[in-house]
């Protein structure tokens, strides 16, 4: 899910997403996504800034018959940790490799689906990206997007504390997932790329987790964190959880999270 190369994701960074926000967060998206959505019977489906490869995972899962399904992600370690968390025993073929969205080494009109959860955001050339994907994209061909609607309660809690602490840079990194939330704009980009928009909806959905520290140490924001020295750090969680109690309940965190899911097609 990570494709702008701002984003230095070494394989421990790489696994505590797998093992902290993925569970929490990004799995329930796919699944919540895939809730909507009927593949057809043996699709060829590319997975766009694939991260660990949860969404390809549970594509697998409602895709009929014998398909293929690609990830593609720009980080080596995010792709690492997505080979080794491939299904085993499934009926489709899959497809790992580390690449920018926007030269793709895929030929052209060889996907049926093309799914991007929570990436376009991290695009630094959105209408480049878009143009790509409609290029490995057969005409008539579907691609599915997911992008937050609002910032998250858990990510702005995490950018107020680093804010009040003086960590206005780290404080951005928070928010970065939430940078990109304009749907009408959204729509734009893809009708200038070539896609009729067929669906425009919300999805929302809870970010669940027992303790706030393991998940911030998942993000970007949480080695900005250890890097103030432990005092600092423990300060700035401490504040984090008094910022997130309201979300508090005996059987743990619920942090609600909303985003959009478009539907749009290759022309």
């Amino acid at each position: 899910m990570a494709q702008n190369k701002n984003f230095d994701i070494t394989p421990t960074a790489a696994a505590d997403y797998q093992n902290k926000a993925v569970p929490a967060m990004f799995e329930p998206l796919a699944r919540a996504t895939m809730a909507r959505i009927d593949l057809p019977d043996g699709a060829h489906v590319i997975d766009i800034a694939c991260g660990t490869g949860v969404a390809a995972r549970i594509i697998a899962e409602h895709l009929p018959g014998a398909g293929r399904i690609v990830g593609t992600d720009i980080s080596e370690a995010m792709v690492q940790v997505a080979k080794q968390s491939e299904p085993s025993g499934t009926r489709h073929e899959f497809t790992w490799f580390a690449a920018d969205v926007v030269d793709l080494p895929c030929d052209p009109q060889s996907f049926d689906i093309a799914f991007v959860q929570q990436g376009l955001q991290f695009f630094p050339d959105k209408p480049a990206a878009l143009a790509e994907i409609a290029r490995v994209l057969k005409p008539g061909g579907l691609v599915y997007i997911t992008c937050w609607a609002e910032i998250s309660p858990f990510n702005g809690s995490i950018a107020d504390a680093l804010e009040a602490a003086g960590a206005a840079d780290a404080a951005g990194k928070a928010r970065a997932p939430f940078s990109f939330r304009d749907g009408d704009m959204i729509a734009a980009l893809l009708d200038e790329a070539g896609f009729v928009v067929e669906r425009r909806d919300t999805v929302e959905l809870f970010r669940r987790f027992d303790h706030p520290r393991d998940q911030v140490m998942s993000l970007p924001a949480g080695k900005d964190i250890t890097a103030m020295g432990e005092k600092r750090a423990d300060i700035v969680f401490a504040d984090i959880e008094h910022r997130l109690s309201p979300y508090l309940s005996d059987e743990g965190y619920a942090v609600p999270q909303k985003a959009h899911l478009f539907a749009a097609r290759r022309l």
